[in-house]
């Protein structure tokens, strides 16, 4: 059968997508971009049905709930005010849309395929990838995106006040390296704070910087039982203030099974984290950890619709630390339906 709605394999926009979660709002984003990651469909795909010369596409529409106990620096309407740092905040319910979608073009010529994405809680995207004779795939992509983050997240007593952090990515993702089903892939990420009241108040805590990511990710076929894939890769946090600079490291394991008109996307990701530096307004050392459990349901050609499909999902993710203030975790629920071309 024709897949109208597969798992996302490709790495080079699942893990940077999880640490660019973790950077900004959080778990709650967290499970967001996981399951976009889940929903797309990998270059490799649209570049194996569309060397032919043509447009393609993939939009999805639908909705979801969250239900979080958000962190300290999560974002909402309802967590503006916390009353002391060692607080844990109480369930936050909220609905959102799921809109995603991309386009792109085909040219069996030259072995070229481009496409340019995103969505309400996806990164803006651009893709050229080129077919390259015993070598594989290759992939220059760039990514954009802007969150809301607060001024000063550990301001305590009194309304916190949101502001803009923007983020421009680049890198490369090499598919089938040297005609083997390894792929490897890096991503630079620059973030710039608007106005990061913490960072001129405490020069240790500034956020403006970059992180860097290198991961490599494989599949395995199993036949009747679907398509495992797994990968792994490391984080490079350089930010302006040493005590939110520092490293991590990634791991994901994804299975995809199709059974007649069904599919089934299992997506399990874990994320750790270790700062530099002793963070000077808790007096404690920061290190954390995410942990993601994600499923995904389609349906394809529901009344006989050609080329659309119906989903659902359900996830949970939990983030641990060791400083308090850090912790969350959301469970999400949701269902859309996607059309591709």
């Amino acid at each position: 059968m024709t897949s109208y709605h597969a798992c996302k394999l490709s790495g080079f926009l699942c893990i940077p997508c999880v640490a660019t979660a973790l950077s900004s709002k959080g778990p709650a984003l967290l499970v967001i971009c996981t399951l976009f990651c889940l929903f797309n469909f990998p270059l490799t795909a649209h570049a194996e049905r569309t060397l032919g010369d043509g447009w393609f596409g993939d939009i999805q529409i639908g909705v979801a709930r969250i239900d979080s106990k958000p962190s300290g620096v999560d974002v909402f309407d309802d967590t503006e005010k916390r009353d002391h740092l060692r607080y844990k905040s109480s369930d936050v319910p909220e609905e959102i849309p799921l809109i995603e979608g991309e386009i792109g073009y085909g040219f069996q010529s030259t072995g070229t395929v481009v496409l340019a994405g995103g969505g309400i809680e996806d990164p803006w995207r651009v893709v050229i990838g080129q077919m390259m004779t015993g070598l594989g795939l290759v992939s220059l992509f760039a990514l954009y995106e802007e969150k809301e983050v607060w001024e000063n997240p550990y301001l305590t007593g009194a309304n916190r006040d949101e502001t803009s952090a923007t983020s421009f990515g680049y890198g490369v993702d090499w598919n089938n390296v040297l005609n083997t089903d390894i792929r490897i892939f890096t991503k630079r990420m620059e973030i710039e704070i608007d106005h990061d009241q913490i960072g001129d108040i405490v020069p240790d805590l500034r956020r403006d910087g970059t992180d860097t990511i290198l991961g490599i990710r494989y599949p395995w076929n199993l036949g009747p039982g679907g398509v495992l894939s797994s990968g792994i890769s490391y984080i490079l946090i350089d930010r302006d203030g040493v005590a939110n600079s520092g490293h991590g490291y990634a791991a994901e394991l994804n299975h995809m099974l199709e059974w007649d008109r069904f599919s089934f996307a299992t997506g399990l990701e874990l994320v750790a984290r270790e700062f530099d530096e002793i963070h000077p307004v808790v007096n404690e050392k920061r290190e954390e950890a995410a942990f993601t459990l994600s499923e995904t349901v389609s349906y394809a050609a529901p009344f006989g619709l050609e080329n659309s499909y119906l989903f659902g999902i359900a996830a949970y993710t939990k983030t641990v630390a060791d400083i308090t203030f850090f912790e969350g975790n959301a469970l999400i629920l949701g269902a859309g339906v996607g059309c591709r071309f």
